[in-house]
């Protein structure tokens, strides 16, 4: 039903709170919600400053929303990723609106183009901070942590599929193994062969002991370990190794790299990782920060 009904007052109408009830609706995270009301607030605030006038969706003109677009890439000066999610959010404001029928059909205006951003690739650890990451790790001889980095670096998981293994997910014989991903991105099952780096800390973590039950694996202080609890754990391990920055996703991008740097096709690899796209794949082909180094001072004129 139409939010604007008979005997509805425009100034009476909060058009964001309704935006907001919808978006409950078609049960949107409140993470998701609380992040489009701030973009859509930001841009209310603009445009009862600049026009001097009360909002309404059905008063913004292209003019508005070009000089809008204009106002946070150029007077704020906002990254291109953050002025294109403010668009965005208003985009689909103005979409839930033209279907509220608070906006008619040809007076809806064209959100601006998004600004071109740039393309930031995959980043990976190099065999020297991978060798100091997983040294400092098995100096703190916590097995739980131990077992977590060699996984990362070697099966190539995600954080989340990481923190939902259960120990009936993995297989482990005299020479093989395997780990079960029951629900990757997409809800994708896939199976990742484990090798002995990855078998190996698996048994020393109690695998004979706990084969087959439907536990998780890894655990916290208080339950499972959450996507937010190995970041943190990590985090604690790359300080004391004097590191740059990394992440669990920064190990899962190392696994894809090391495979293609030992030859592995790159269907194999995206099989691996679970990847849709083989263009996802490819960006591990690109040369490195540390690659375009090591190739200008192959020409230097003094060595």
């Amino acid at each position: 039903m139409p939010i604007l009904a008979t005997g509805t007052q425009e100034k009476d109408i909060d058009y964001l709170l309704h935006f907001a009830l919808s978006l409950e609706e078609a049960e949107r995270s409140s993470v998701t919600i609380k992040n489009y009301l701030c973009d859509l607030n930001y841009f209310v605030k603009w445009f009862e400053q600049k026009t001097d006038q009360k909002f309404n969706p059905e008063q913004i003109t292209p003019t508005d929303l070009r000089d809008y677009k204009h106002y946070l890439s150029e007077v704020l000066l906002l990254k291109p990723k953050t002025v294109n999610r403010k668009l965005s959010s208003l985009k689909s404001f103005l979409n839930w609106a033209l279907c509220e029928d608070l906006i008619p059909e040809h007076r809806i205006p064209r959100v601006p183009q998004p600004i071109p951003e740039e393309t930031v690739g995959p980043q990976w650890l190099n065999r020297l901070e991978q060798h100091a990451l997983v040294r400092i790790v098995e100096q703190g001889k916590n097995q739980r942590d131990i077992t977590i980095v060699q996984l990362l670096l070697n099966t190539g998981l995600r954080v989340s599929e990481l923190c939902s293994l259960m120990w009936s997910d993995i297989q482990i014989t005299n020479r093989k193994g395997r780990l079960i991903v029951r629900s990757g991105k997409g809800g994708k099952r896939r199976e990742i062969p484990l090798n002995q780096d990855a078998r190996q800390v698996l048994q020393e973590l109690g695998y004979h002991q706990n084969q087959g039950k439907k536990d998780a694996i890894f655990w916290g202080q208080r339950g499972p370990m959450t996507p937010r609890g190995v970041e943190s754990m990590l985090h604690k391990y790359v300080v004391h190794a004097e590191l740059n920055e990394v992440t669990p996703h920064k190990l899962r991008h190392t696994f894809c790299k090391n495979l293609i740097d030992a030859g592995v096709t790159l269907e194999k690899v995206a099989m691996l990782a679970g990847h849709e796209n083989l263009e996802t794949t490819r960006r591990y082909c690109s040369p490195s920060s540390h690659d375009l180094e090591a190739a200008v001072a192959l020409i230097g004129v003094n060595e």
